[in-house]
């Protein structure tokens, strides 16, 4: 398996990863949450940082730009934290989103739920669901 070991390699993958997806633009926010009962949570949210995930996110979920959510598979889920995978092996960074999603993943898998992920491309668009809705209480 690829290893990112230094912060370099890290950006060159992000760099990759942007532009192996056509059309990608960076979100001011976004999050994986989940979707159990009725009631969408988040937990890890991120606003104005922490880039790869981002877009190892939208590679799984076909999101290009603007403010949307994805109801994700475990598949996808899965997919999306092995995108982030190379990069764990940087200890210079922390990488919280890697550590939450697998949890997320487990959580989901033991307690049921779906994995719920939210891109806002501005702060202020409007919600586009209760999703969004939840996602922007979050971060508030």
């Amino acid at each position: 398996m690829e290893q990112w070991n230094t912060r370099e390699e890290v950006v060159a993958g992000l760099t990759r990863l942007e532009e192996g997806h056509p059309g990608w633009e960076r979100p001011a926010a976004y999050a994986v949450g989940v979707h159990r009962d009725g009631v969408t949570t988040f937990t890890l949210t991120n606003v104005g940082e922490r880039l790869l995930p981002a877009v190892a996110l939208g590679l799984v979920c076909g999101h290009t730009f603007g403010t949307a959510t994805y109801e994700l598979t475990p598949d996808r889920l899965d997919a999306a934290i092995a995108h982030l995978a190379p990069a764990v092996a940087c200890t210079e960074m922390p990488h919280p989103n890697h550590h939450h999603w697998v949890a997320l993943a487990e959580d989901v898998a033991r307690n049921g739920g779906r994995p719920v992920a939210v891109f806002v491309a501005a702060l202020d668009d409007p919600p586009v669901d209760d999703h969004d809705r939840a996602f922007r209480a979050a971060i508030a």
